[in-house]
């Protein structure tokens, strides 16, 4: 089927939302595809961006001058650079219509599968600043634009914007896969449901069992390092007319986001650290056997081995790594096959700069020592930093896990984040939030199936419909 002929729309649905009917709400549609930079203009149409687009003043904002000179004075510094303004305006209480069958191989040729589909983002903003977006490059050439950032910080392009998003891809065949997500922070609610043509919708996910006021207030009462108010982003005192009434705050900051900023809260990132040295011992007498589907069984040690004979660590093994071999085996089989001739080789070491496997920082982000090498490496890495953020590396009776299987673990979600051991309590209070315990609290929780994906992994979706609904701020 061509996409040039997919009617497949996308709907804004602000009908749910109890926002006052006068509030201020945005649309923005972005995308990727190959190195080429999207936006969905007033019309529907996918349009490439240009320098050119950067036609909004640094320091400024449409409709300022329906707010105070202190309220235009604080809101200034959202806006550091020249921008580009690519939002469409949606009414509380309304629907706001596109043609998501826009794109297709007509209006973007190089458009695919794979690799070349569309990779974009849906943002909302409610209020009235808008989201700044900038696009960068030379001559007649981009090579980027800078997106909203959602840290704290002064003098930072739309971090005093109250807003989020959803992730997405379209491809040539009409294939959408989309989620909502809290990798980075929590904005407010966006629901997702998608139709199949010719067939009934998809479950809702992102649907929450309570109101943004309550989830912003949860984050507040959560303990150090993980919540307070270093987890939160206030608006300007001088600003709040720009805002929803009763905002208190503008958003909830992950520990993701926190882990990698310039002055992340004390101990964010050595809350792990024990959990990783207990079992780095553990894993030196008893191996960590991981299992995914593509990629087979793998065997990780840490060295020196804890088992009589058991031979050195070899050649250019990185001191404190978990050194993995291809396989499943236990530690008996293992130190026979490394002293066999030929030895066997280790597949892979996963290694931080710390001594040690990993790092919290590295767990919390998911990134540089559990997101390396190839796909096996990668894959391994992806179910580590899962098990690590879910409390599944040692359970409440102090025992370090050995065995991680991706083909299994979805039917052990009901141990994650059990009392009792080390977790991530952003991910599980999301989890908790979500009417059907699906969510994106770190970025490999897709892992075992818990993200709020659509479709659901394994299956593929040309839809006629997806919906894009906001949810409740105050009840």
């Amino acid at each position: 089927m061509s996409s040039t002929t997919i009617p497949s729309q996308l709907i804004i649905d602000l009908t749910q939302t109890d926002l006052p009917v006068d509030t201020p709400v945005y649309v923005y549609v972005l995308g990727l595809v190959g190195s080429l930079y999207y936006y969905m203009d007033a019309n529907g149409a996918p349009q490439l961006m240009s320098l050119k687009d950067n036609t909004q003043t640094a320091g400024t904002f449409p409709d300022m001058s329906e707010l105070s000179p202190a309220a235009q004075d604080a809101l200034s510094i959202n806006y550091p650079l020249d921008w580009a303004d690519w939002s469409m305006a949606v009414s509380v209480g309304s629907n706001l219509i596109l043609p998501l069958g826009n794109i297709n191989t007509t209006t973007i040729p190089t458009l695919g599968t794979g690799t070349q589909a569309f990779s974009g983002r849906v943002y909302f903003s409610v209020g009235v600043p808008r989201l700044p977006f900038t696009v960068q490059g030379s001559g007649n050439t981009v090579t980027g634009y800078t997106a909203p950032v959602f840290g704290n910080g002064t003098g930072v392009g739309g971090s005093l914007c109250l807003y989020d998003w959803i992730e997405f891809s379209y491809d040539s065949e009409g294939n959408f896969n989309g989620n909502p997500t809290q990798v980075n922070q929590f904005g407010f609610p966006i629901w997702l449901q998608a139709t199949p043509v010719g067939e009934s919708p998809y479950p809702t996910q992102g649907q929450y069992n309570t109101s943004r006021a309550h989830v912003l207030q949860d984050i507040a009462n959560m303990p150090s390092p993980c919540g307070g108010t270093a987890a939160l982003l206030a608006p300007p005192a001088a600003a709040s007319e720009a805002y929803p009434t009763s905002i208190t705050y503008l958003r909830g900051l992950s520990p993701d986001t926190l882990s990698g900023s310039s002055q992340p809260p004390a101990t964010l990132n050595a809350y792990f650290d024990t959990v990783i040295q207990q079992a780095a011992v553990a894993w030196q007498t008893t191996p960590l056997v991981t299992t995914d589907l593509s990629t087979g069984s793998y065997t990780g040690v840490a060295y020196p081995l804890q088992y009589p004979n058991a031979p050195t660590a070899p050649t250019g093994y990185p001191a404190g790594a978990l050194a993995f071999y291809a396989g499943s085996y236990t530690m008996a089989e293992l130190v026979t096959a490394l002293q066999a001739t030929p030895s066997l080789a280790p597949a892979f070491y996963i290694s931080a700069d710390n001594g040690l496997p990993t790092s919290s920082a590295d767990i919390w982000q998911c990134a540089n020592s559990l997101a390396s090498g190839g796909t096996a490496q990668l894959n391994v890495g992806k179910m580590l930093a899962a098990a690590f953020n879910r409390g599944m590396i040692i359970n409440a009776a102090g025992t370090v896990t050995t065995s991680l299987d991706d083909s299994t673990c979805a039917s052990e979600a009901n141990q994650f984040y059990a009392d009792g051991t080390c977790y991530n309590p952003w991910a599980e209070a999301f989890h908790s939030y979500s009417a059907n315990g699906l969510a994106y609290g770190f970025p490999y929780d897709d892992v075992c199936d818990q993200n709020p994906s659509v479709p659901p992994a394994g299956d593929s979706l040309v839809a006629s419909f997806v919906r894009l609904t906001l949810g409740r701020f105050y009840h």
